[in-house]
């Protein structure tokens, strides 16, 4: 049985056909593109966060010590918002990167606890243990997610949540 297709149909089918083979070549992304500003402003906040983590240490001798007091450094934590929020503006800019956004409200969050228990007397130990491997892993979690769009990468949310490297052990290991 031949079937007779006018020329109407062929015309429908072969736009048909493109628009597949079209649709088949595009890709969906989910995540916004790249930022190298918020890329570099992230590691420049990270250092200085650290920089400032050491220098508090440096105050205190032993871990249950009390660091220099809240009111010699106001000026750092105005200088970190200010920064939190230049990049949260600018990823807040980028289509789909809500993610980012979440982030680095997150990290807000982690500075505005820093401060407040800073404001109460901020011991040593408590910068060598939770804080600073809080802040650690934040940074390490907006880098990783940066730099996971910046290689195309399929950008995986457990991946750009998870801990940072492990540090070696200072006792050494225990057989």
């Amino acid at each position: 049985m031949i079937v007779n297709i006018s020329s109407s149909r062929w015309g429908w089918l072969l736009a048909m056909f493109v628009f597949l083979q079209l649709s088949a070549c595009a890709t969906v992304k989910l995540v916004g593109d790249y930022d190298e500003q918020i890329d570099k402003g992230v590691t420049q906040l990270q250092k200085d966060v650290e920089g400032f983590l050491v220098k508090l240490e440096g105050t205190a001798e032993k871990p249950k010590d009390l660091v220099e007091e809240y009111k010699k450094h106001p000026q750092f934590y105005a200088d970190a918002k200010v920064s939190i929020s230049g990049l949260r503006v600018r990823a807040d800019a980028t289509e789909r990167n809500s993610l980012t956004v979440k982030m680095l409200d997150g990290l807000r969050a982690n500075l505005d606890r820093l401060e407040n228990f800073h404001k109460e007397g901020l011991k040593k130990g408590e910068i060598e243990g939770s804080l600073r491997g809080g802040f650690t892993s934040q940074f390490t979690a907006i880098l990783t997610f940066e730099l996971a769009k910046k290689r195309g990468e399929k950008t995986d949310e457990s991946k750009a949540k998870a801990g940072s490297t492990p540090t070696p052990s200072t006792e050494g290991d225990k057989k």
